[in-house]
């Protein structure tokens, strides 16, 4: 049972529902003193008061004058596909309705006998006059309008001058281009970066090539539709299925730059010459001389900021740059680090379409110097003293030289600690961590003294280091060199 009702349902989901088919009411307003006499190709004459034709309100135009159309309801359908008329023809149909009675400017009678006598002499072709009367020979001239359509049809097949043409622009370079045909203002473009002003495409801004693109404007967004009844004539509401278009390639030249930025790494006081990327670094780029565009203008004048970008994971990009010299500048580096040498570099024509410039920041870096004597002023050699971060963590340890030195020459600038791990036998060891900070470029010496243990207590050594570290016997001396 359940594999016949999931037949049944596969075989339901197998043909689309078909979507209820919209229907229009017809409405005729008859011309009071208008006739059409039509005569076929078979010489098959046919008469009657003309109407306006409406369906749902929508202005129609006749398609078949040998049919008489008849009242009622209307079957309704997009395009003119499902007319007889081939493709060529409707296309001139849709145009002759297009320019008739709707278009702006064109709401007289003449303009929709105009346009269906148009219609009735193409897809025919018929034969087609107007007269007063059924019984009388007073012809209705509607040649001015029919002319007058044509006219219309004619000039917006006209495309702008640099129709298929090719522009080259910078990313800031402004594009202005007369339209010699003078048709551009028939037309809406479909891009933001450009528009249409006094005859004259402009923009400026656009920073990817593109095939810039422009329709002919159409006066309302209706479209063709078709109307059918049994036994009755074909009508449609005609508009432009397939509007003029004008194509432009607008291409972006220049050549990005991408900055790579990286740091050097502090791996202890072992350095080992390793680099990472740095994030949040600031820079500005400058014109280091007049930049020129493609139409011989000033682009960018010498000392002009261009713009301003941050890298992130170590990298940050330009826009495209034009041929000419250029300085970028390092405003602002990460916490610890030296700022950057300005960089100036040259584009050319041998340039590849991506420059890659390295940028390199050095720690900002501070020495330590510290110096064991004794109380006699004498160096002592052999001391250990360990050096620590801000929070504790053990960096390095040295021990004192012959002349009572250790030197720590690159440390990053900011706070450690300091902690004496081994003295000589025979002075008190000072157990005490002590805060130090190291400035950029200075030198923190520190002076320390020993103080030797009493001659009698020397093996009382606990005791006697409690005793003199309660009297502060550990002299230290700090300065900046």
């Amino acid at each position: 049972m359940k594999k016949i009702i999931l037949f049944i349902f596969m075989f339901i989901s197998a043909f689309p529902v078909l979507a209820k088919a919209e229907k229009a009411t017809l409405e005729e307003e008859y011309l009071k003193g208008v006739f059409y006499v039509v005569e076929a190709k078979d010489g098959t004459i046919s008469k009657n008061q003309q109407p306006i034709f409406r369906l749902n309100g929508k202005i129609a135009y006749c398609l078949e004058p040998e049919i008489l159309a008849k009242a009622g309801e209307y079957q309704v359908t997009k395009g003119l596909s499902g007319s007889y008329l081939s493709k060529e023809e409707r296309k001139k149909v849709e145009e002759f309705g297009y320019y008739g009675y709707e278009y702006p400017g064109h709401h007289r009678q003449e303009y929709y006998l105009a346009a269906q006598e148009l219609i009735w002499e193409h897809v025919g072709p018929y034969e087609a006059k107007w007269v007063t009367s059924l019984d009388g020979n007073e012809e209705l001239d509607v040649e001015k309008e029919k002319q007058e359509i044509m006219r219309l049809i004619e000039e917006n097949k006209k495309l702008p001058s640099f129709h298929l043409n090719t522009i080259h622009i910078y990313e800031e370079e402004f594009l202005k281009l007369y339209d010699q045909n003078q048709v551009i203002e028939n037309f809406e473009l479909m891009n933001s970066h450009f528009r249409i002003m006094d005859g004259n495409l402009i923009g400026q801004g656009a920073t990817e090539s593109v095939i810039l693109k422009g329709k002919l404007k159409a006066y309302d967004k209706e479209e063709t539709l078709l109307y059918r009844q049994e036994n009755s004539q074909k009508m449609a509401t005609l508009r432009l299925t397939d509007p003029t278009f004008f194509e432009l390639s607008i291409v972006v030249d220049g050549v990005s730059v991408k900055i790579h930025k990286i740091g050097e790494v502090w791996n202890g006081v072992r350095n080992t010459g390793e680099w990472k990327n740095q994030d949040g670094v600031e820079f500005e780029l400058y014109a280091e001389e007049d930049i020129l565009g493609h139409f011989d203008n000033i682009l960018y004048k010498k000392g002009v900021l261009i713009e301003k970008f941050i890298t992130e994971k170590g990298y940050a990009e330009t826009k495209r740059l034009p041929n000419g010299k250029y300085r970028l500048v390092e405003i602002k580096s990460k916490d610890g680090y030296e700022i950057s040498d300005p960089v100036v570099f040259e584009i050319d024509n041998s340039v590849e379409k991506e420059l890659m410039i390295e940028i390199q920041n050095k720690l900002s870096t501070g020495k330590l110097e510290i110096f064991k004597i004794n109380e006699q002023k004498q160096p002592l050699a052999g001391v250990v003293f360990g050096l620590y971060s801000k929070s504790g963590r053990k960096l390095d340890e040295q021990i004192t030289n012959s002349e009572g030195k250790i030197i720590w020459s690159k440390l990053p600038i900011g706070e450690y600690q300091i902690r004496e791990l081994k003295t000589l036998e025979g002075y008190i060891l000072d157990t005490v961590k002590e805060k130090i900070e190291i400035k950029k470029d200075q030198t923190l010496l520190l002076e320390k003294v020993n103080v030797p243990l009493l001659p009698n207590t020397r093996g009382t050594k606990h005791s006697f280091r409690f005793l003199f570290g309660l009297f502060g016997l550990i002299i230290s001396k700090r300065f900046f060199r």
